[in-house]
């Protein structure tokens, strides 16, 4: 015999390739999956930039601690300058009778406050507050309140009592 002959039966032949519509249907979940890696790579770029900011808020809030931390009780810079924070509890209750918190949240009028810059891009105003003969007679409650200066107006808060 010479010459190779082709089966009659046509459902002997066996299709090796694959179809355009194959491909085509291949391509598309292929693109669908890297869009849905993208996504996911921008989140998670989001989410350490959150986080950075967090971390860097607490660093500085620590930092102010320790420095109003090592002042005497009776340092001018842990005074109530505007008395927002200074005998607003007259029942003794734990509650600041003006319904202000002793104070303790005022960014406007603080009674301290400095900012700090980090690095080129990230600037935040650094606060705190007294509340003065709080929790107790003769204790005194510092917040230390740190912002962000632009972008995300994120906050952070530490308070401790000396």
């Amino acid at each position: 015999m010479c010459c190779k002959q082709f089966p009659k039966n046509k459902k002997n032949i066996d299709n090796n390739g694959f179809t355009l519509i194959e491909i085509l249907i291949a391509i598309t979940v292929f693109a669908i999956g890297i869009l849905a890696l993208g996504s996911m790579q921008i989140s998670s770029m989001n989410g350490n930039a959150d986080a950075q900011r967090i971390t860097d808020a607490s660093v500085l809030a620590q930092d102010q601690l320790e420095e109003v931390m090592a002042l005497d009780y009776d340092d001018p810079l842990l005074n109530d300058d505007d008395s927002d924070g200074t005998n607003q509890d007259a029942d003794d209750d734990g509650d600041d009778d003006d319904g202000g918190d002793f104070g303790l949240n005022d960014t406007t009028n603080p009674d301290g406050s400095t900012q700090i810059q980090i690095g080129t891009s990230r600037a935040y105003n650094v606060f705190w507050n007294v509340a003065v003969d709080e929790p107790a007679t003769g204790n005194k409650i510092i917040r230390i309140i740190v912002k962000k200066t632009q972008g995300n107006q994120s906050e952070f808060s530490l308070d401790f009592i000396k």
